[in-house]
């Protein structure tokens, strides 16, 4: 994403979500750097629209889909496709066939039992300050616990 689709997309979102003073919208935001754009920023203000921004390597505890409804599409996605090549052996599949795999799946994983989950499992709604609890919530975002190959003795 850059700041112009940012720009299309904030329009998109006041289309249909209409927020107001008296009824605000609340966009929860990955920390990309298309999202804190100054233009998408004083549009969401003119608008009536506050963002949430998620800690960098976070997104595997904090952001809903991510929880409740990615997994699920990968599994209906990759059955999908395997019912797909069983239906028309020696094709290949392309670019043009994902739009029909991807058209079985997302309904199946996008569905609001599993939207809610994910705001429950989240800690968002209803709201849980306790939400993490260890360390191990954590792990799977680190990424620089490692040996600094600075610091190794070499043998050789």
């Amino acid at each position: 994403m850059n700041d112009s689709s940012m720009e299309l997309f904030m329009d998109h979102f006041v289309k249909f979500v209409r927020p107001s003073k008296e009824r605000p919208a609340l966009l929860f935001l990955d920390n990309h750097f298309s999202h804190m754009a100054i233009n998408a920023l004083n549009f969401a203000k003119e608008n009536h629209i506050h963002f949430l921004s998620f800690p960098a390597h976070c997104s595997h505890r904090l952001q809903p889909l991510d929880v409740s409804v990615y997994g699920p599409m990968k599994k209906f996605n990759s059955s999908a496709a395997s019912a797909w090549m069983l239906n028309n052996p020696g094709k290949t599949m392309s670019i043009y066939d994902i739009p029909g795999i991807v058209g079985k799946s997302f309904p199946l994983a996008a569905n609001p039992l599993n939207i809610t989950s994910g705001f429950r499992q989240t800690g968002i709604v209803p709201f849980d300050r306790e939400g993490f609890h260890s360390r191990a919530d954590y792990d799977h975002g680190f990424v620089t616990d490692r040996v600094d190959p600075k610091l190794t003795v070499s043998l050789v």
